[in-house]
């Protein structure tokens, strides 16, 4: 995750690919992940939502371009996210994706000196659950546990796993993932009682989301994300839901890798503008 005081990047970096064939229940799904990750009920201008967080992640105090704005409106549209944002003390940035067609917002942004988060790329994959129940390897060590609220190591170990965040931002993480509490399932990988590995599970509808995915340094490439997604996807089933989804960094890192060698498909893609005065 990115300090958003760190967010730089070339306008030339910007790549918004041209809108897919929206797939039926996406839009949907744009709109649910948008409003996970915001510690408030984010305010909708349009079309938009404006999500603030107090600065922990990009993507929870960004805006999520969820249609397209009348052409007419763009201008005033984008002065009022901006006066938003700098009430709140936080540069404006924008979450962009290659579903939503609006062709003049990218070049509008960029004409007002918004610039590319470098490493800020995201793409959302899907996997039916039914797919995710059997994956869990051979080598059972340890247990996997789902909680309605955190247990004792749980916030450490995810925390422990996060690259780029300031120590500053740690409260406001552990209240985002507070905050959860009775909508999600907090998975715990368990071996001689010590948290070697965290997900979150959050249930809306169909959807089983997946996040805080995090393996301590001395468990990777043991099983222990594999344990972590498999006993999720059974917990999801288990509660009605029926398609997993999770959020990467679309960086060739091995996040992403791991999910689609699971059977994740890509859904879209995101790209964040961020205002750079």
């Amino acid at each position: 995750m990115l300090d958003l005081g760190a967010a730089v990047g070339l306008a030339l970096a910007v790549t918004i690919s041209p809108p897919r064939r929206d797939p039926a229940g996406v839009a949907d799904l744009e709109a649910l992940v948008a409003r996970t990750w915001s510690r408030r009920q984010p305010t909708a201008v349009g079309p938009w939502l404006l999500r603030v967080s107090g600065g922990f992640t990009l993507k929870a105090n960004a805006v999520a371009v969820l249609g397209p704005v009348p052409p007419a409106e763009l201008g005033s549209m984008i002065e009022k996210v901006e006066a938003f944002y700098t009430s709140h003390g936080l540069p404006t940035c924008f979450e962009i994706t290659d579903r939503v067609s609006d062709s003049a917002l990218a070049p509008a942004l960029l004409e007002r000196g918004y610039v590319a988060a470098r490493g800020e790329v995201e793409v959302t994959l899907l996997s039916p659950l039914r797919t995710l129940r059997s994956i869990a390897p051979a080598v059972r060590d340890g247990r996997v546990v789902i909680s309605d609220t955190p247990i004792s190591g749980w916030l450490d170990r995810w925390w422990s796993t996060l690259e780029g965040c300031d120590e500053s931002q740690r409260d406001l993480a552990a209240e985002l993932v507070w905050d959860l509490r009775g909508r999600c399932g907090f998975a715990s990988h368990l071996v001689d009682g010590e948290v070697v590995a965290t997900g979150l599970g959050l249930i809306e509808g169909p959807w089983l989301g997946m996040y805080c995915l995090g393996v301590g340094a001395d468990r990777r490439r043991r099983g222990s994300a594999r344990r972590i997604l498999g006993a999720l996807a059974t917990w999801g089933t288990a509660n009605a839901a029926l398609q997993g989804y999770v959020c990467v960094r679309d960086d060739g890192s091995a996040a992403r890798s791991l999910f689609e060698g699971l059977g994740f498909s890509r859904c879209y893609r995101s790209e964040f503008l961020r205002r750079t005065s």
